[in-house]
């Protein structure tokens, strides 16, 4: 590939990443063990976790690492409610949480329980008062093994907020949501899903949430990586079960190179404000990383939604660039598929996704999509394009260049 427009599946590491990663690699010795070769793992860990710790500001000791965001969506969700005693508990989404999100909310409620998910503009935003209400509404809408029906006014055991939307890249205002959350249900547990926003956005006490989920590729660590942050005094249960790793709470070996790396990521990210080794922005100086990262990711993304939307019958799905997750594009071209001009663009040596990575391969409109209220058609047409903060002006030249010459060849060969 000769340009990389999708970050939204995996980042290129940084130097210093990958010498972290080869380090521990390299190293015998368990960060349980109690003789010499164990120091230096252990005090790699330690290290890690101080530094992602240093996301929200809370003590390094509550933070929990995982194998991926997506375990530590299970953990919080499904850790929260077993340390509750919850059997049949009301879970409050919305339709643009991840994937996994909705799976897990669906598994704990199929036999008792309800999954309620709150209503999201065509920007695919929640308000305030919309989720608020979902919490404590009587009568509202619920999904219960896939079927909408109406039941319950039981209040929320627990609540997950996404911050970045994955595929549309909608930012929620999540303190302001998390603040609705307490006023109206001031027992629910409220989860942050911060996959998409660690390391670009700011997540100062968590906004207000009990648990944050945090992944490593938007951190700069690899994407398996990722941790759960917890508020001191919250309750968990652990899912992965073992000895006494993780304070218990995540039994199993530490993947000791994955911590170190997604520790080096988060300093490199949040730290010294030098940007990563091999990236364009200035040092010294500079800004703080994630602010330099940041700025320059937009600036890529805007250049490349101005490209692709000169391309007749192109449209922009979600809100505008510059409100949106940095570096975030995703358009609709009328008449083609979306799948059909990530391929293409491939062939011409241009990375990027379809709309929904969930969907991919299935023939399927994206759900999210169609809960925005976008038309079929537009739905299955959407192609994402992520910038990173390596991506280079020749790379949105040229992948703007492949997306048009993508639609105007597939275009050419659909029926009249």
């Amino acid at each position: 590939m000769s340009a990389y427009l999708d970050h939204a599946s995996a980042w290129p590491l940084s130097d210093a990443v990958r010498a972290e990663m080869r380090r521990w690699t390299d190293h015998v010795g368990s960060p349980m063990a109690l003789h010499e070769a164990a120091r230096g793992p252990a005090g790699a860990i330690d290290a890690a976790r101080a530094a992602v710790a240093s996301i929200t500001g809370w003590p390094a000791e509550w933070v929990i690492f995982t194998a991926g965001p997506t375990e530590a969506r299970n953990l919080a969700i499904k850790g929260a409610l077993s340390a509750a005693g919850t059997d049949a508990p009301v879970i409050v989404a919305d339709p643009l949480a991840h994937a996994s999100t909705l799976s897990i909310a669906r598994t704990l409620t199929r036999r008792g329980g309800t999954m309620r998910l709150a209503p999201v503009d065509g920007m695919g935003r929640v308000s305030p008062a919309d989720l608020a209400s979902v919490t404590v509404t009587r009568g509202a809408v619920t999904v219960t093994q896939g079927a909408p029906v109406t039941v319950t006014d039981a209040p929320a055991d627990l609540v997950v907020i996404t911050h970045g939307q994955a595929e549309v890249g909608t930012i929620q205002d999540a303190a302001a949501l998390v603040a609705a959350v307490r006023v109206a249900c001031p027992d629910a547990v409220v989860v942050l899903d911060a996959e998409e926003t660690a390391g670009l956005l700011a997540l100062d006490d968590g906004l207000g949430a009990d648990l944050v989920v945090v992944g490593g590729r938007t951190l700069g660590a690899p994407p398996w990586t990722g941790a759960l942050l917890v508020r001191p005094g919250t309750r968990l249960h652990p899912v992965v079960e073992g000895g006494l790793e993780e304070g218990g709470k995540r039994g199993g070996a530490h993947d000791v190179p994955g911590i170190a790396a997604l520790g080096m990521a988060a300093r490199q990210a949040l730290g010294d404000g030098q940007m990563a080794e091999g990236h364009d922005a200035p040092v010294g100086d500079s800004p703080p990383g994630r602010e330099a990262r940041v700025a320059h990711m937009r600036r890529q993304a805007a250049a490349l939604a101005t490209g692709l939307l000169a391309v007749p019958g192109t449209q922009l799905n979600g809100p505008p660039v510059d409100e949106r997750l940095p570096g975030h594009v995703q358009v609709s071209a009328g008449g083609v598929e979306g799948e059909a001009v990530a391929l293409a663009m491939a062939a011409r040596g241009v990375a990027v996704s379809p709309g929904s990575a969930c969907t991919f391969g299935a023939g399927k409109a994206s759900p999210v999509l169609q809960a925005m209220g976008l038309d079929e058609e537009a739905a299955r047409s959407a192609v994402l394009l992520t910038a990173g903060p390596g991506t280079t002006d020749d790379e949105v030249a040229e992948a703007v260049a492949a997306y048009a010459a993508s639609v105007e060849s597939l275009r050419g060969m659909a029926p009249s």
